[in-house]
Order: C-alpha cells, then sequence, then structure tokens
C-alpha cells in the first residue's frame, strides 16, 4: 500500500560533507568483532542536523606492504597516534599504559572516551574527506581532530585529502541478444559509428 503520509522522502544525505568541519561531537565509540571475527574500534561523530562520519580501525597484519616487523611496528604507532589525537581533544594529560594486544588497546581507549562525561558537549573540529569509492570518511592524513576552543586551527588540506567527489563515467554496454549466455560487451568508440 502506498500513502503519501507515510511516504519517506528523501531530503539530502545523512553524512557529513567533506570539508573541514566545524562543531561536531563525539557521538559514540564502539569496539566490535567483524563477521569473520576481527576486532575493530570504530568513531562516530554527528553534526549538529544529525549527520554522520565514522573512523574504523583494524587490526594492522602482515601483508604485501607491511612485510618486516618494524613496518608492523610503525603501522601500529600511527594508529595508535591517531587514536590518542581524539583522546587529546577532551585530555590534557594522557595516562601511559601499554598494550600487548590489539584488542587491549581498543578497548583502553573505549573505556577512556567513555569515561568523559561531558565529550558529548564539547564540539570538535572535524577533516571528512572522499576515499576511493566516493563515501565520506574521517579523514586519517596529519592532524584530522581539534577541539573547537583551538584559536588558530592546526587541521590542514593535504595533497592526500579529496574534498570533493570524483566523477566518473558509466560505461555503456552491449548485450549480445543472440548469444547462449547474458554476455555483454564493451562498446568502445569505433563500434558506435554509424556507418
Amino acid at each position: 500500500m502506498y500513502n503519501t503520509k507515510t511516504a519517506v522522502v528523501n531530503t539530502g544525505s545523512s553524512y557529513i560533507e567533506a570539508g573541514i568541519n566545524d562543531n561536531i561531537i563525539l557521538k559514540e565509540v564502539n569496539v566490535k568483532k567483524s563477521p569473520t571475527n576481527k576486532d575493530f574500534i570504530e568513531f562516530i561523530f554527528e553534526d549538529e542536523n544529525g549527520k554522520v562520519a565514522t573512523m574504523t580501525e583494524w587490526k594492522n597484519e602482515k601483508n604485501m606492504w607491511i612485510k618486516t616487523d618494524e613496518d608492523l611496528q610503525h603501522r601500529d604507532d600511527l594508529q595508535f597516534g591517531r587514536i590518542l589525537q581524539i583522546i587529546r581533544c577532551y585530555l590534557e594529560t594522557i595516562p601511559e599504559a601499554t598494550f600487548d594486544s590489539f584488542s587491549g588497546m581498543i578497548n583502553w581507549a573505549k573505556i577512556t572516551l567513555d569515561n568523559i562525561q561531558e565529550k558529548e558537549k564539547q564540539p570538535l573540529r572535524l577533516k571528512v574527506v572522499y576515499d576511493k569509492n566516493n563515501y565520506t570518511k574521517v579523514s586519517t592524513n596529519g592532524i584530522f581532530v581539534e577541539p573547537m576552543s583551538v584559536g588558530t586551527s592546526q587541521i590542514k588540506k593535504l595533497s592526500r585529502d579529496n574534498f570533493e567527489r570524483q566523477v566518473v563515467a558509466d560505461v555503456e554496454t552491449q548485450s549480445a541478444p543472440f548469444s547462449s549466455s547474458n554476455e555483454t560487451t564493451s562498446v568502445s568508440g569505433a563500434d558506435d559509428l554509424p556507418f
């Protein structure tokens, strides 16, 4: 059944716009497990209109880009630095802590942020960018979050930060109607000539 009273009208995006945004709050911090049983931490930021931006951190593992123990430790240090950047928005001094596991570190970060009573009332400045798939996300390049009380902002647009959505042209495909399968072939410039 269709009804004009219950129809949902899309009034725009529910995500924070790309750019350096003011008056953002840290709405929640979640520690979860993925369907493949991998731990991660999720930070959800919200603006005054209820739009959100998320930042997710996963455990670093050796792969084709992280080959040595030193590379892995460097990635872990960068990752923990990003998380501490958020915590420093609320605490002037951070207690010393050492963790032997990723899950121990993210649980400590969640507990630390959950124990800050006034965090929902302290506005932040947040850098949001487009990723390679044209989705908005919190930037992890350089300084990406700071309290609004900072006089001269330290957040800068870096060369890797994309504030504008990429325009990707559609690829026209042509189906082969007499083929036994539903094959599609890409139409190139030479194939679409009228003669």
